[in-house]
């Protein structure tokens, strides 16, 4: 009887050190490092025209209003004139304008199948002679299809899924 409260204390201690072995090693698991932000100057303001006043919050433009701004760019360059639409900070715009002149066939014609996905960017005031204008930076995700006849392989459609970044100019009512 003596020997079975031995090894029975002697088990019951070696199961309290485990739990506690296991206690401390659950504890330094469950601890994480803090998320300590970087920081970074305000864009907003470092990127507005001179005179613009950054409107806190942006209101959405609806989904017509984007899609007759896409319309706008896929007739311009459907017609050949996308240089026309393009703004002048537009990265590589003579590379461009040059690709879809030489590489696109001449009686392609690029559409809207639908308009996925809209979101304000920015979107600002911008006092001018006729009104202040309301100035809204919008990216856009588009499903397209463009259409065309090759000799070869006669009419040929290829959809595909482009963002656009707009820069819609609306007056601001009063």
């Amino acid at each position: 009887m003596i020997i079975l409260d031995k090894t029975l204390h002697a088990v019951i201690l070696l199961i309290c050190v485990l739990l506690l072995a296991t206690s401390s090693m659950n504890t330094h698991a469950r601890q994480f490092r803090q998320v300590i932000p970087i920081a970074t100057p305000n864009k907003s303001a470092a990127t507005l025209p001179e005179g613009a006043v950054a409107i806190e919050k942006p209101r959405e433009l609806g989904r017509e209003e984007v899609k007759d701004a896409v319309n706008q760019v896929l007739s311009k360059w459907n017609t050949g004139n996308l240089s026309e639409v393009l703004s002048e900070s537009f990265f590589d715009k003579t590379r461009l304008t040059d690709a879809v002149d030489n590489i696109a066939p001449r009686d392609a014609t690029l559409s809207i199948q639908s308009v996925q996905g809209i979101q304000t960017l920015q979107q600002f005031i911008m006092p001018g002679e006729d009104g202040d204008s309301m100035v809204s930076i919008v990216s856009a995700t588009v499903r397209t299809q463009l259409e065309y006849n090759d000799p070869e392989s006669g009419f040929v459609r290829l959809p595909g899924v482009n963002e656009f970044v707009l820069k819609v100019t609306q007056p601001v009512s009063q």
